[in-house]
């Protein structure tokens, strides 16, 4: 049986570069900071502001180890209006 291709990880630029800022919302730092998908691609998330977060390295990491929950993600992005900025 031929293997099931993996869904192709397309990244909305604008999307990405709307919740861009220069410290990571969840702990405040300013240095090695990455857009994290709330709801991962794989699971159906989708290339929003809403579903996006700019976060540290070190908070990123423990986003992938359970120990940030997503709900605690989604509760800044929303505070914070999906990241679009006049």
């Amino acid at each position: 049986m031929p293997a099931i291709p993996k869904r192709k990880r397309i990244v909305d630029p604008a999307a990405v570069e709307a919740v861009r800022i220069p410290w990571c919302e969840y702990c405040g730092r300013a240095m090695g900071l990455q857009v994290h998908h709330i709801k991962s691609k794989a699971s159906g998330g989708d290339d929003v502001p809403d579903n996006l977060i700019c976060v540290c390295a070190e908070c990123h990491t423990a986003v992938h180890a359970g120990q940030i929950q997503r709900q605690e993600l989604k509760a800044i992005a929303e505070r914070r209006g999906g990241g679009m900025r006049a």
